[in-house]
């Protein structure tokens, strides 16, 4: 009888961890497209670092691959500066300059990364609020839609 149960726990020990590791597969190809946040800035040194440390320290944690381009339309404040700074910690990030209006095609700037889901903000003027990009894209990366949560 012992051998019985012993058996029972075995058997349900291991179907316990084949259906882990098939949970863990899915969410895997699920989160193997990558996001790339695509954020327009001019004058934006007040909020630019904030929103770069939260981007890049969450992503570990989500599971998705993420890329930030910072678009730099012309910013004659710390901005620039500060993109570079976290650019060369994070090979996540990077910096684009442009000195010209209108801006060019958005596809044609933003190359290599034509598998990814691309996010645009333009936080120039007040067209979007900078408090706006971090909770929309940890909307995003959850795992269940915005409106199950409530």
């Amino acid at each position: 009888m012992l051998a019985l149960l012993i058996w029972g726990f075995a058997l349900y020990g291991i179907y316990v961890a084949l259906w882990k590791l098939v949970r863990v597969s899915i969410r895997r190809r699920e989160r193997q497209v990558p996001v790339t946040a695509i954020l327009i800035v001019k004058e934006g040194a007040s909020y630019i670092e904030g929103i770069l440390r939260a981007l890049t320290t969450a992503e570990p944690f989500v599971g998705r691959e993420l890329h930030v381009v910072v678009i730099d339309c012309g910013s004659r404040d710390e901005t620039v500066r500060i993109v570079e700074g976290i650019a060369s910690k994070r090979g996540t990030v990077s910096l684009l300059r442009v000195e010209q209006e209108p801006l060019p095609a958005i596809g044609s700037v933003i190359t290599g990364k034509s598998k990814s889901v691309q996010l645009l903000f333009d936080l120039r003027g007040n067209k979007v609020s900078p408090f706006d990009v971090v909770p929309t894209l940890a909307a995003f990366w959850s795992d269940q839609p915005a409106w199950a949560s409530s």
